[in-house]
């Protein structure tokens, strides 16, 4: 290759004759909000620093579990993120090297550089003045790299920057549709990024270890009589579209400030990516990070480790137990993973099978009974909405989400571990945010299995919580001390002598027609469970056409002939009703001459036990709901 100064891009134009589509990968998160319930919504990181911190990482990090797959003892795994300014000579001479002046140019041409996903301005409006150039060096070290021949859809680089609705992982990973990109180009002001990767050595790919490729997120645009994609390449070949390799892509690296990456060596395999004015301050990715990632920060057996340079070169590194918020969760993951003994204000839940799956995972679950488990507004001014959270974790050891399960006193804070047997089936059924479990998927879109067992992990958290927050609330008054008014007066009567002039009773007609289908099942010889139907209609009193109603179903172990311990019950609604958060009611619209069928089945439970199914259904207080 001759050297040469600046980059030339090669910009891929509208071809009728073959599927295309928009370069603007970005939008694939547009108006996407990220989620921060309850504690979380004060002192958010912007939603660019999430979406960075979550995707870019992950990618990293299911290359590193790669890489450890065949190597003993797995090396250490570490992810920077290097924020750099230059201004002067070294600004001009590094803006000639990405070939800013073309996309600069290229910009000029477009009526509403906001209609190809650009800001109004950013710095392609500064390449010639005094003013500071800013980009983000990340860097993996210990990763297997973008390995792959760049043929067909072999190549992890072509996947990674080019291709999407490609699966981007393979095996056993975090990622399922290959959008990591859209999180990374979010992170870049101008949509531009450059990827060096380094990898070992492969049969498919002889003689290749390096390479490097360039690339432009623009929307689609018109320049004279030629319309473009929007996406733009910077490579070598006589158009300019394919990869740097070894030698060459070092040396790009090289004049771009990039650390030269050697095959040999275990932790220089891995990517280095550059993004071109970053979105996204240091402090706020930091914070970023503490929120998505503690489980793997702190699992120090997984030797994961992620560090920030702010643009001054000093250090900040994630540092998740210095966050009160997130300490809580850090000792309910503690309680979840450890063997340790159950106290009042914290607990430990191993769930039982699910499916075939023996081991599903495990719950922990703290609480603070003379603090925030009673909060009713967080410290300052900014008031905060507290609900019971629970960080929902599989085996890449980031946070999915943090799932509402509750919005009144005493609030719990949780952590569910699911066991790696399971970590493929929830994958499955993740949006490509990767961002909750998804339990109520399209017949033929994903393994309906996935969403079963999502919903049955679902359920079994929030009935646990809602069993712990039982136990944290006082006790109630004992039965001498409640009063019972209208029992007095009518044994008053009574006594006296009266109460044969008591009036008959009246009986209310009810407007609801419940009708229970429910016969126990041997699940083992000591083990049955419990399932069956409850249907519900109106009954011929009732003259509406329509109103919502809720319903609770729920299966009690009966102690002498009285309701005893509560059973948890996997419950499948019909269409158009939905669970109240933590509060086993389930809400939705009936109209006349519908049934509204819903399917239970309880946990397994010892055979010469005796439990009862209690149903309860009312109008008006769902009417009261909705006003």
């Amino acid at each position: 290759m001759n050297e040469t100064e600046n980059l030339r891009w090669s910009w891929e134009k509208t071809d009728p004759d073959r599927s295309q589509t928009s370069g603007d990968v970005s939008k694939l998160f547009k108006n996407e909000p990220v989620k921060a319930p309850g504690v979380f919504a004060a002192d958010q990181p912007s939603p660019d620093a999430t979406v960075l911190a979550r995707e870019v990482i992950q990618n990293a990090w299911d290359a590193a579990a790669e890489l450890r797959a065949d190597a003993a003892p797995p090396p250490q795994f570490e992810i920077s993120f290097t924020f750099r300014s230059v201004a002067g000579g070294h600004k001009h001479e590094l803006i000639g090297r990405l070939g800013l002046h073309e996309l600069a140019e290229r910009v000029t041409q477009i009526d509403d550089r906001r209609s190809i996903g650009l800001r109004s301005s950013d710095c392609l409006n500064s390449l010639n003045d005094d003013s500071e150039f800013t980009y983000l060096v990340i860097q993996e070290q210990a990763a297997s790299g973008m390995h792959g021949p760049w043929k067909g859809d072999r190549s992890k680089l072509f996947r990674a920057l080019l291709a999407i609705g490609y699966t981007n992982e393979e095996g056993d990973t975090g990622g399922s549709f290959g959008y990591g990109k859209a999180g990374l180009i979010r992170g870049s002001a101008i949509r531009t990024v450059i990827t060096y990767t380094c990898f070992r050595e492969r049969d498919d790919d002889s003689g290749i270890t390096r390479r490097l490729l360039g690339m432009s997120y623009w929307g689609p645009h018109h320049l004279g009589d030629d319309s473009f994609t929007g996406f733009a390449r910077y490579g070598q070949g006589p158009e300019g579209i394919l990869p740097f390799e070894n030698e060459d892509a070092d040396m790009i690296a090289a004049k771009l400030g990039v650390r030269r990456r050697d095959p040999a060596q275990v932790e220089d395999l891995g990517t280095t990516t550059l993004l071109i004015e970053p979105t996204v301050e240091p402090e706020d990715l930091c914070k970023a990070i503490e929120r998505s990632w503690w489980p793997a920060l702190e699992d120090k057996a997984l030797r994961f480790n992620a560090v920030i340079y702010r643009y001054d070169a000093t250090e900040l590194h994630p540092k998740p137990k210095k966050n009160k918020v997130l300490k809580t969760f850090i000792d309910s993951y503690e309680a979840a993973t450890t063997q340790g003994q159950s106290t009042s204000e914290r607990k430990r839940y191993e769930f039982r099978k699910i499916g075939r799956f023996s081991r599903p995972g495990t719950l922990g679950l703290v609480a603070d009974k003379e603090g925030w488990s009673y909060a009713e507004q967080t410290e300052g001014d900014t008031e905060i909405e507290h609900r019971s959270l629970i960080a929902l974790v599989r085996k890449p050891r980031m946070v999915v989400e943090y799932l509402e399960a509750g919005r009144t006193p005493p609030h719990i804070r949780g952590t569910f571990v699911a066991d790696s047997t399971i970590n493929e089936v929830l994958r499955a059924t993740e949006p490509k945010g990767h961002d909750t479990w998804s339990t109520n998927l399209t017949e033929g879109d994903l393994n309906q299995e996935s969403a079963k067992v999502a919903k049955d992990i679902i359920n079994r958290i929030k009935y646990n919580v809602r069993r712990f927050r039982e136990e944290l609330k006082p006790p109630s008054r004992p039965p001498e001390s409640v009063d019972l008014p209208h029992f007095d007066k009518i044994m008053k009567r009574l006594m006296s002598g009266k109460g044969q002039s008591l009036e008959p009773p009246i009986y209310e007609q009810r407007p609801l027609s419940i009708n229970v289908d429910c016969k126990p099942v041997s699940v083992t010889d000591e083990l049955i469970e419990c399932s069956g139907t409850v249907q519900v209609a109106f009954s011929e009193h009732f003259e509406e056409e329509e109103a919502p109603i809720e319903i609770a179903i729920r299966y009690r172990i009966l102690e002498d002939e009285r309701g005893g311990a509560e059973s948890f019950v996997l419950i499948t609604p019909p269409f158009g009703f939905s669970e109240e958060v933590n509060s086993g009611l389930y809400i939705g619209m009936l109209r006349q001459g519908d049934v509204a069928r819903f399917e239970f089945c309880t946990e397994p439970y010892r055979a010469d036990w005796t439990g009862r199914l209690y149903v309860n259904a009312d109008i008006d207080q769902a009417k009261s709901r909705e006003q």
